[in-house]
């Protein structure tokens, strides 16, 4: 029994980085939640799912495992985050990653430059520094034209429905820039 204790605390562990790497669909956390769920009913207690009762507890202790999941990526991604930038830093940026762990991106505009975060990747540009600027219906892109890695942003792109649009385009009237 206390061997199956610990196959469950190491399962549960050693699903997270899967979880965090392919968190955009459901897929992997979903089955990752089961594998897990598997071991936590081989370790401390066999539902009856014929039973009604036992429905409430199955669910509950999945969605712990997912909130444990989320918790432990968020904290990955704080982590990761914290010292990258120290516009962020100085910015207390804990609700704009926070924001961007929740929704996938998050932006963030000052008057000295602007920051787009997205899981576990950060592009920051000055103002100074953009040298393409392509505005469609949907979106603006901004960039400074420096070839880099595929996995490393390179562009900026607000779409319209975002908060932060306006005073994007309030920063780039005031700088003649559009």
């Amino acid at each position: 029994m206390s061997e199956d204790i610990l196959w469950f605390w190491a399962v549960l562990f050693f699903t997270v980085p899967p979880v965090l790497r392919f968190r955009e669909n459901f897929l992997v956390p979903g089955l990752a939640m089961l594998l897990t769920f598997g071991f936590f009913t081989q370790s401390y207690w066999m539902p009856d799912f014929f039973n009604a009762s036992d429905w409430h507890y199955i669910i509950g202790i999945c969605l712990s495992i997912l909130l444990f999941y989320f918790i432990c990526g968020f904290l990955v991604h704080y982590y990761w985050f914290k010292d990258k930038s120290e516009n962020l830093k100085n910015m207390g940026a804990f609700s704009l990653l926070l924001k961007a762990w929740i929704s996938g991106n998050a932006i963030a505009v000052s008057e000295d430059y602007i920051t787009e975060l997205r899981r576990f990747k950060l592009f920051e540009l000055r103002w100074e520094d953009i040298s393409r600027i392509d505005q469609s219906e949907l979106d603006i892109v901004l960039s400074d034209d420096v070839e880099r890695e595929p996995e490393i942003l390179s562009e900026i792109r607000i779409k319209r429905d975002f908060h932060e649009f306006p005073v994007v385009e309030k920063q780039l009237m005031k700088r003649e820039m559009i």
